[in-house]
């Protein structure tokens, strides 16, 4: 979903679907749940459902197994505004606003709807969309899971060089320059208990993304600025419109430099 954010959030819980599931698969090792909600897009391709017993807001991964009303395989492009979707999953959704539910396995239409059934929740989709400033770079985060949760947490940004088009039609640069990431005052944290693959979202999807990392023990330390050591380069991994670190590792400091058609932008975060 693209969306642009001033707001750094960071989340570390996770919680588990209850809002009238109902069970099915029960040969199954692992339990479905079942729930219904509308589809309501916005903006240039973002979407939300909304749940319809209660109102519970959130994100989902459009799965291969999507079916209209009459049972054909379709694609998430042709879902409608005002689609009621049944949506068979883990039941396991990361607590954020709105909530983040990746493992959905299958979606039926079971009502077509109307676009002007969804203008009751407008109230919703004003409280959680803003239109993108192309003034502004992109906005990152990072998605990961540990034993007891579901996490994403929005990465700290440094300095980055836009191109926009103003209002009027006139092409505008701006440069942000930014001290170098182990001088940084502050880092977001990401506790991991071992290595573990982050997956980095970007609100806009990036062409290419670089990734070093320090030692820990240089953030900050005195001296540091006269003798920045060179960076050890990380491997990246495209996936989708993600990037994904593979095996991110505790102790170090990570820098991340993501590059578009409009400029580039760097972001840090720090694994204690």
């Amino acid at each position: 979903m693209k969306k642009r954010t001033k707001a750094i959030i960071t989340v570390l819980n996770m919680i588990l679907l209850s809002l009238a599931l109902s069970a099915c698969g029960g040969d199954s090792e692992q339990e479905e749940h079942v729930m219904q909600a509308m589809y309501i897009p916005y903006g240039e391709d973002s979407f939300v459902f909304i749940e319809e017993e209660n109102g519970t807001v959130f994100t989902a991964t459009i799965p291969e197994e999507l079916y209209d009303i009459n049972g054909k395989q379709i694609t998430g492009a042709q879902l409608k505004k005002g689609n009621i979707v049944k949506i068979t999953g883990n039941g396991v959704m990361a607590e954020s606003y709105p909530g983040q539910y990746h493992g959905v396995s299958r979606m039926d239409i079971v009502e077509e709807g109307q676009p002007s059934d969804a203008d009751q929740y407008q109230h919703i989709i004003d409280g959680i969309y803003q239109e993108p400033d192309p003034s502004l770079p992109p906005t990152a985060s990072a998605e990961y899971t540990t034993e007891l949760a579901i996490a994403n947490v929005y990465l700290s940004e440094g300095g980055y060089s836009w191109s926009y088009e103003d209002e009027n039609g006139e092409t505008q640069s701006v440069v942000a320059d930014s001290a170098h990431i182990l001088t940084w005052r502050d880092l977001i944290d990401i506790n991991l208990d071992s290595p573990t693959d982050l997956t980095l979202q970007f609100s806009e999807a990036p062409g290419e993304v670089k990734a070093e990392r320090w030692d820990i023990s240089l953030w900050k330390k005195e001296g540091i600025e006269a003798d920045i050591p060179e960076g050890e380069t990380v491997k990246t991994e495209s996936k989708d419109e993600s990037w994904v670190i593979p095996n991110a590792d505790k102790g170090y400091v990570y820098r991340i430099t993501a590059s578009w058609e409009n400029g580039k932008r760097e972001f840090g975060f720090r694994i204690p």
